[in-house]
């Protein structure tokens, strides 16, 4: 009995050693801070599809977060690709910089206040813009290292009534600003920079929301891209002046505070969501190709599950995405499975019924055994202002 006993004892003993060590293991806090959200999108056309966002501040203008959180943001929330794109002439962080280290400051050159960080609302004066605009894009190139994180250098160029632009692949930010707002393009040009017309909603009581000086850019050949989507925006008005036009259409987060707050994260919705991106298909990510491909329009903006480009190319990322599959043939009905490999939900409508296939699954729907195909249209997808690609679907 004693040995029972032990015996016993020892085997409680085990049990409860073992359930304490497993709700140790279980009340572990997981870090978070290298999660990352995959976002799967197979090949488009034979070119990979690249998840960018290009519109990017930190604290080296009005944002407030650094250049490496930006880097970090973007590996969290699945991207490739980003683009740093300070302002010029709005540094608000700057003036606050200055204070804090105006002792540091050489006292022949201090003026008691930071100089020409608002250019904005007042012309600089003879002291210039006294600041190094590259420094903010090599922070991220840094730290992308780290992450895997393709980074564009680039710049946003603003002047007040006159619109915002964003330079992309620049090589050298000092040398772009000019007091004349076409000037200072012209200079980004000459760096070889793509330029977007960023938030174009933003020109208020104008003809369809672009200013006379915009329209005269336009004309003038100095602009390469639309930012159909910013924020939570879609400017829906302007897709058709953007894909019509033979723009490039980009989707950004145009994020000044930490992009979580503008978009949480795509597990907090019913349907997942992700931050605003521009699908870049290009062959490989390097400066090269993924110039090329903005320059030949190959993009696609996303916003909030909605995605606007050209025609084909929605088709073509649909296709790639999708595919419609014949389950089997009852008496009176087809039994019509839809299945979607890719991380984006597509909206569709099927005769007179609207379905939602989601990210990575699959619907079931019935079709009349009379008919072997169906029109299909995609109506997240845009390619005008009221415009949604439809084609044929063949299940025989």
């Amino acid at each position: 009995m004693k040995n029972f006993s032990k015996f016993f004892f020892a085997i409680a003993s085990l049990a409860i050693a073992t359930t304490a060590s497993a709700q140790n293991v279980l009340e572990q806090p997981f870090a978070r801070d290298t999660e990352r959200t995959e976002i799967i999108i197979p090949k488009v056309n034979g070119l990979n599809v690249y998840k960018s966002d290009l519109h990017l501040h930190t604290i080296y203008s009005d944002g407030d977060v650094t250049p490496e959180m930006r880097v970090i943001e973007a590996w969290q929330d699945g991207l490739d690709i980003i683009a740093i794109t300070d302002h010029m002439e709005y540094r608000r962080i700057e003036r606050e910089m200055f204070k804090y280290m105006k002792d540091y400051i050489r006292e022949d050159l201090r003026s008691g206040k930071a100089v020409n960080t608002n250019v904005l609302k007042t012309d600089p004066d003879a002291h210039g813009l006294l600041v190094d605009f590259n420094i903010s894009p090599e922070l991220a190139i840094k730290k992308a290292r780290d992450y895997g994180i393709f980074v564009i250098k680039g710049v946003e160029i603003t002047r007040s009534n006159l619109g915002d632009y964003n330079a992309l692949f620049t090589t050298d930010n000092n040398k772009i600003y000019d007091p004349n707002l076409e000037q200072t393009i012209r200079n980004a040009r000459a760096q070889g920079a793509f330029i977007i017309h960023n938030h174009p909603s933003y020109d208020k009581n104008t003809p369809n929301h672009i200013t006379p000086f915009t329209n005269d850019l336009y004309a003038k050949g100095l602009i390469d891209g639309v930012e159909v989507a910013n924020h939570v925006r879609i400017w829906q008005h302007l897709i058709t002046h953007c894909i019509a036009g033979g723009y490039t259409p980009c989707g950004n987060s145009d994020a000044h505070e930490y992009v979580s707050w503008k978009y949480g994260h795509p597990r907090d919705f019913e349907i997942p969501r992700y931050r605003n991106m521009t699908l870049i298909l290009a062959e490989e990510c390097t400066e090269a190709s993924l110039h090329k491909a903005l320059k030949e329009g190959n993009t696609i903006a996303y916003c909030n599950n909605n995605l606007i480009g050209r025609e084909p190319l929605l088709k073509a990322l649909f296709d790639a995405s999708v595919s419609f599959e014949l389950q089997r043939t009852g008496s009176k009905d087809h039994y019509i499975t839809v299945r979607n490999n890719s991380s984006l939900p597509y909206y569709i409508q099927v005769g007179g019924n609207k379905y939602i296939v989601n990210a990575q699954g699959a619907l079931s729907f019935k079709r009349s055994n009379k008919e072997e195909k169906a029109k299909v249209t995609i109506l997240n997808m845009w390619y005008g202002n009221n415009d949604h690609p439809s084609f044929e679907v063949s299940w025989k």
